[in-house]
């Protein structure tokens, strides 16, 4: 038998989130986002770090990121994860513009203590910008910030 579910509390709510952020060390189980650049920018990770094919019933989202990012060095490594970032974003999410993709390696910086950093200058239609920071490690981990 089914049943009537009543509203309970102030219906005329104006603090209504948008979405969930990325960051699970938050007090609490989930920190939700209530601005339009906190949710893009975790959009933004979330497809970065989506492998394709790891997502159920949505087996093209994501980006072969990862997989490039610990394939051997490669020639055109820096070519690779800038076409990867620009389709994936542009097909995914084509409100985030991306304005500027930097990729320094090892060979770039001898000082470097990472095997690749990334960083992305994006801005989401009608707001700033923002910079996103993806650091590939020796040790295989990948820290997003």
């Amino acid at each position: 038998m089914g049943y009537k579910i009543q509203p309970v509390g102030n219906t005329q709510n104006t603090d209504i989130a948008l979405g969930v952020d990325l960051s699970f060390n938050n007090p609490g189980v989930f920190k939700f986002n209530y601005e339009t650049k906190h949710q893009a920018k975790s959009n933004l990770k979330n497809l970065l770090l989506t492998r394709v094919g790891e997502r159920y019933h949505q087996v093209t989202y994501g980006t072969n990121l990862l997989n490039i990012l610990f394939q051997p060095n490669i020639v055109d490594l820096k070519e690779d994860i800038a076409t990867e970032i620009t389709s994936a974003v542009s097909y995914w999410l084509p409100y985030i513009s991306i304005d500027d993709i930097e990729i320094i390696t090892a060979e770039d910086d001898a000082t470097l203590l990472e095997v690749v950093r990334i960083s992305i200058t994006y801005s989401v239609n009608g707001f700033s910008g923002d910079k996103i920071t993806i650091i590939s490690g020796e040790n295989g981990q990948i820290t997003i910030t």
